[in-house]
């Protein structure tokens, strides 16, 4: 299987599709397995998420933790003093125009060695012009979904962040169907989907140059729980030189 080409992906399409344990021959692939144990580690923390109370649908579907840091090319991780997360209502009419106050990451998933590994490799791929520091939004997302009510990863629907690039990173996947990750082109029309289905399997977005959004997630089993963990990391461009 020919590797893949991060940053020609990226360049050309807007996005990268970034498969993970179960597939072989990519950087990416190589990374998940020596961290699998890690992985598995740090997966345990998203049992742990408060629930979003900031849904204007009234949805009971969504925990989340959500943390601020700072990335410098010299390898330095930074946790930035917690504050709440804003997005104007252009980038999304449904939550948007107001600071939404969520929980921070837990101590022991700041200093997990996945998220500065994950940042570190990311950020190699996207500083195509020698960029010296991004500023990282981390989210911890659980979607769950029920018989009574259907999991909706993003109520906003079609939308951008307002980042430069969105690293969208499956967990797990417990007793689910659905949750398909639709890119758009600049006229929002569809083109791509694909459902990330095994632990570590991502997509990587340049959010200048695309759209995205996740369909609902279903329960299979209505006895069982159901539900889907993410981490979405979003990099805004802090200095160039």
């Amino acid at each position: 299987m020919k590797p893949i080409d991060i940053q020609k992906d990226l360049k050309s399409e807007g996005f990268c599709l970034l498969q993970g344990l179960n597939i072989t021959n990519s950087q990416w692939s190589d990374w998940l397995k020596k961290h699998d144990s890690d992985l598995t580690t740090f997966q345990q923390s998203w049992n742990d998420l408060p629930e979003d109370n900031f849904l204007s649908d009234g949805g009971h579907y969504r925990f989340r933790r959500y943390s601020v840091f700072n990335w410098y090319a010299s390898g330095q991780l930074e946790l930035l003093p917690h504050e709440p997360h804003y997005q104007s209502t252009y980038r999304n009419n449904m939550n948007g125009g107001i600071y939404r106050e969520f929980e921070p990451f837990k101590e022991a998933t700041v200093k997990s060695p996945v998220l500065e590994k994950l940042i570190r490799l990311v950020t190699k791929e996207i500083s195509f012009n020698n960029e010296k520091q991004w500023r990282v939004q981390a989210h911890q997302f659980r979607i769950v979904a029920s018989a009574e009510e259907p999991g909706n990863p993003t109520p906003e629907g079609i939308h951008r962040d307002g980042a430069d690039f969105i690293l969208i990173m499956v967990l797990e996947r417990q007793n689910i169907t659905g949750g398909v990750n639709h890119i758009y082109d600049d006229d929002k029309r569809l083109v791509f989907g694909s459902v990330l289905t095994e632990k570590g399997d991502a997509v990587l977005i340049d959010d200048r140059m695309v759209w995205h959004g996740v369909s609902e997630v279903y329960p299979i089993d209505e006895t069982k729980p159901a539900y889907r963990d993410v981490l979405v990391l979003t990099f805004h461009n802090q200095v160039n030189g």
